[in-house]
């Protein structure tokens, strides 16, 4: 018992042995935990960024504000709203030559808020000196007939000069030029009027399914401003057929889509072959036939006029009537 109860000894703790088995860390991956460790965090470093850019950045958005009223007449909440768009400062630089330019062009009342409103990107996407060239283009370039031009300007000069940029950049992406787009435009105007979605739908057709390159839109202008589904397809699903079959003698160009009349690419691609009746339409065909059957079958008999027996009297006065007229 008194062994139990005596207290005991406190050994010192000796320090365990390193072990010399690891091998010593290495001095590049310290380096790399150190600047881990002793990085300032991406909220930190925004924190100490030079906060002298932040005034003239104000200023530079309510000038822009201030331009937007008096080039467009638009509250402060629409310029806002639009300027949400456009954060980078070069963007401000280039939007407010932009502004002052379109300020100083001879529009009628309400049309730049027009075109900003129906299509803001399109207006405000453009450089310095694009509003007075399309300007110019869309009023002066086009050769079209007066009612195609009527359409175009329809909504205003500006609209239709936001729409045109719109068909040159979609063809510029495409390949062609912008000068070269310009001339397709100049050349079929109608590709104004009908919706971006459809032009390029059509580019689309000619370059992955028909195989055809882009740049043949400059020669032939004329198939963006055609049917495709009425006037393009039919055609095309004509051709593959004799191609399969082995119908095509000589080679298909351009010109047998788009400047041939439907007449003409019925009598020389339709008509030798039965079969391609059903695939054009048999739109030709049936007015034909239409128009052989307008009356029915015997109906001439109707319009013959009466015949009437004459007498040896009536005879003798027709031969009297004559002579007195010698």
């Amino acid at each position: 018992m008194a062994f139990a109860l005596r207290p005991l000894r406190h050994l010192p703790v000796r320090p365990a042995a390193l072990s010399t088995s690891n091998s010593p860390p290495d001095p590049r991956e310290v380096l790399r935990i150190e600047r881990i460790l002793h990085a300032p965090s991406a909220a930190a470093a925004r924190t100490t960024q030079p906060q002298e850019h932040q005034p003239a950045a104000a200023a530079a958005a309510a000038g822009l504000r201030h331009l937007f009223h008096s080039t467009a007449g638009l509250t402060d909440e629409e310029s806002t709203t639009l300027l949400r768009r456009l954060d980078s400062p070069s963007t401000h630089q280039r939007l407010g030559r932009l502004l002052q330019e379109l300020a100083g062009l001879p529009l009628r009342g309400g049309e730049i808020k027009a075109a900003l409103a129906s299509d803001p990107d399109g207006l405000l996407s453009m450089c310095p000196g694009e509003p007075s060239r399309f300007l110019e283009f869309v009023r002066d370039n086009l050769r079209c007939r007066k009612a195609v031009k009527e359409q175009i300007l329809a909504h205003g000069a500006l609209r239709a000069a936001v729409a045109a940029r719109r068909r040159v950049e979609l063809l510029h992406a495409r390949g062609l030029t912008r000068h070269d787009a310009l001339r397709v435009l100049a050349a079929e105007p109608r590709a104004v009027v009908y919706p971006v979605e459809d032009v390029e739908r059509k580019v689309e057709f000619l370059v992955s399914t028909m195989g055809f390159e882009v740049r043949w839109l400059v020669q032939y202008p004329e198939f963006l401003g055609v049917n495709l589904d009425k006037w393009i397809i039919p055609r095309y699903n004509v051709v593959e057929h004799l191609r399969s079959v082995g119908g095509l003698g000589d080679s298909i160009e351009m010109k047998h889509y788009v400047r041939f009349s439907r007449k003409r690419f019925y009598n020389m691609f339709v008509k030798p072959y039965p079969e391609c009746e059903r695939i054009f339409g048999g739109m030709v065909r049936e007015k034909e036939e239409m128009a052989r059957r307008r009356y029915p079958t015997g109906l001439w008999k109707l319009f013959t006029p009466a015949r009437y027996e004459q007498t040896q009297e009536e005879v003798a006065n027709m031969k009297l009537l004559v002579g007195s007229l010698r």
